[in-house]
């Protein structure tokens, strides 16, 4: 049976979440470092599953100054693919919302079984229950938010994608993005 979750992020407050993932649900590739709401997980009655930990001010710091220091690198679109196949691969370029989210228990000291770009969700929730903590299972209801699910022309969609590449593998990516 398929791993029954499809994206990780991380929330100080419960209502404001940020990952790497897509901004618009119909435009893969508009994608990157987003502030993200429970809204754009619940087009359809949905289940979710939280982990809520406790975390010093100092802990919320790095955690803020790390997702600063990311929030121009681009969504790794060509990891997303590669993982099912090979645990992903190593763009120092990009993220996506599992190394991101792998990254931050990193900063939280919660050890990880592999490289940040190697944990999938399962491994990322392994990791959690491994330090103790327990999941909430909650059932959003379906909410609409028009910002979000709003439609988006091929051109459109093809311009996010020749900008996602660009930065992803264009010839000064790596001087302007995570090393």
């Amino acid at each position: 049976m398929p791993y029954p979750y499809t994206h990780v992020t991380v929330s100080f407050d419960g209502e404001n979440y940020f990952s790497f993932s897509r901004r618009k649900f119909h435009d893969p590739f508009d994608a990157g470092f987003t502030e993200e709401k429970l809204a754009y997980f619940a087009y359809e009655k949905v289940e979710v599953k939280i982990y809520r930990m406790p975390i010093s001010e100092e802990e919320k710091d790095k955690i803020t100054a790390f997702a600063a220091s990311v929030s121009e690198c681009p969504f790794d679109v060509a990891d997303m693919i590669l993982m099912p196949i090979s645990r992903g691969h190593k763009n120092p370029n990009g993220y996506n919302c599992m190394s991101f989210v792998a990254d931050v228990l990193r900063i939280l000291q919660i050890q990880l079984p592999r490289e940040s770009y190697e944990n999938n969700i399962e491994d990322i929730e392994n990791a959690l229950q491994n330090a103790g903590l327990k999941g909430e299972i909650i059932v959003l209801e379906p909410q609409w938010d028009e910002s979000y699910m709003a439609k988006v022309p091929i051109r459109e969609k093809m311009y996010s994608l020749a900008v996602l590449l660009g930065k992803l593998y264009g010839k000064n990516g790596s001087d302007r993005l995570r090393k």
